[in-house]
């Protein structure tokens, strides 16, 4: 199984610079800016979301850590929606050498648990269309 662990800030900074890039090359593959604006747009948007950084009201990241090991195996980013009637995924992301073991079936499975503790009666993500892997992963077990 694995439990989730809020965030240090030493991993926030480190988890910031990687998802900014990603997201601009995400914005770029799907069509949406060119890639001379991409970085720009992608840091706007992160400022815009975050502004407080991991003190952003209703915002929590957590690294997904195996319970019998310790080690980190992937990271989770959630945003209390709808007058905390919703939990949106913004990320879920399982470390390369983490993947196809069932870690992000466990950390829905974690997520559950804490929404659920939490009073929240929906969770909700969205995925782009080229993702299999996460369409598998929501299809296989919830409605989508």
């Amino acid at each position: 199984m694995v439990k989730l662990v809020p965030m240090t800030i030493e991993k926030y900074e480190t988890w910031l610079d990687a998802n900014v890039k990603f997201h601009a090359e995400e914005k770029v593959r799907v069509g949406n800016v060119s890639a001379e604006e991409a970085m720009q747009v992608s840091q706007h948007e992160f400022e815009q979301i975050m502004p407080d950084g991991l003190d952003t009201l209703d915002t929590y990241l957590f690294n997904v850590k195996d319970e019998n090991s310790d080690q980190d195996v992937g990271c989770l980013w959630l945003k209390v929606r709808d007058e905390g009637k919703g939990m949106f995924i913004y990320g879920i992301e399982m470390n390369e050498d983490a993947r196809d073991k069932g870690y992000g079936r466990q950390t829905m499975q974690a997520l559950e648990a804490l929404v659920k503790q939490m009073g929240i009666p929906k969770i909700s993500l969205h995925v782009f269309e080229y993702n299999e892997v996460a369409i598998n992963l929501a299809s296989s077990e919830y409605s989508v």
